[in-house]
């Protein structure tokens, strides 16, 4: 009997052990992760040293981020931005820069981050740190209402008239799609936002533009658009830039993607999509 207790003795030191190395395990994933995110400077920084956080802002990307009939920035971005700094515990200050003058702001330290849509592409990565990504900002294909399930698969866009905008990425996308998946349907090429228009008309069957751009014009027309099921061409996103090689950064940068993490879990990010963007385009799974 002694001998039996005994091995239940060392037995439960051994599963307490295991337990308390998978734990571990499980803590520095969770560093890693934001390591990944939001890089690491090498220092650590006390947060009750953090002090105000000064967000820039365009004031003239609606519905983003532009100002109310009281000279107050409001809109999607503003909105979220001020309950990320109720969830982390931070004071928020937003300041006003022109889009031009924004990333010299950000390395001079005026401003801690811009809000405007940015996209983390890899060169801007190279140079700065960026929190977690909030919504995608990527071209999709636009229908009306209740034609989204008709088009499922680029296979789908065959034998349909596509509107797209000239000269740019946009139209050179949909040719690229064309031509890698061998389809055979009419691109349609503006000048103008005509193209909208023409989609409410019937004289298009879908266009390929902004989902948010899209909303907020057919309500302006007063009819029904919704994105199509079928994938888009090219992935983008929005996230908020920081400066690299700085403790303070690295931190309010964790605590952003912490914090908007959480949004995007319990269905804040969804709401303010719906309310603010018209559609949800939520980044539930990061690009970066």
């Amino acid at each position: 009997m002694l001998l039996c207790r005994l091995r239940y003795k060392l037995y439960r030191k051994d599963d307490i052990a295991m337990k308390k190395k998978i734990l571990l395990m499980l803590l520095m994933s969770v560093v890693v992760l934001t390591m990944a995110v939001c890089g690491a400077s090498g220092e650590t920084f006390d947060k009750s040293k953090i002090g105000t956080v000064i967000i820039g802002y365009d004031g003239t990307y609606p519905p983003f981020n532009f100002m109310d009939d009281n000279a107050e920035p409001t809109g999607f971005e503003i909105e979220m931005i001020s309950e990320i700094g109720k969830r982390a515990g931070l004071k928020i200050k937003f300041q006003a820069v022109p889009w031009d003058g924004v990333f010299g702001q950000i390395d001079t330290g005026k401003i801690d981050t811009y809000a405007c849509c940015i996209f983390p592409n890899e060169e801007r990565r190279q140079k700065y740190l960026f929190s977690r990504e909030y919504v995608y900002d990527e071209n999709r294909f636009i229908v009306r209402k209740g034609d989204g399930k008709r088009f499922k698969t680029y296979q789908d866009l065959n034998g349909q008239r596509i509107g797209v905008a000239g000269g740019g990425n946009s139209i050179l996308g949909v040719e690229k799609l064309q031509k890698r998946e061998n389809l055979n349907f009419e691109i349609v090429a503006y000048n103008n936002e005509n193209y909208v228009n023409d989609l409410a008309l019937r004289r298009l069957d879908i266009i390929y533009k902004s989902p948010v751009s899209a909303m907020v014009e057919s309500k302006a027309l007063g009819v029904e658009f919704e994105v199509a099921e079928c994938p888009t061409v090219e992935e983008a996103s929005c996230a908020l830039p920081w400066r690299k090689d700085d403790a303070r950064a690295a931190l309010i940068c964790e605590l952003f993607s912490k914090a908007t993490q959480e949004m995007i879990d319990d269905g804040t990010m969804k709401a303010l999509c719906d309310k603010w963007l018209g559609v949800d385009v939520t980044a539930y799974k990061p690009l970066i």
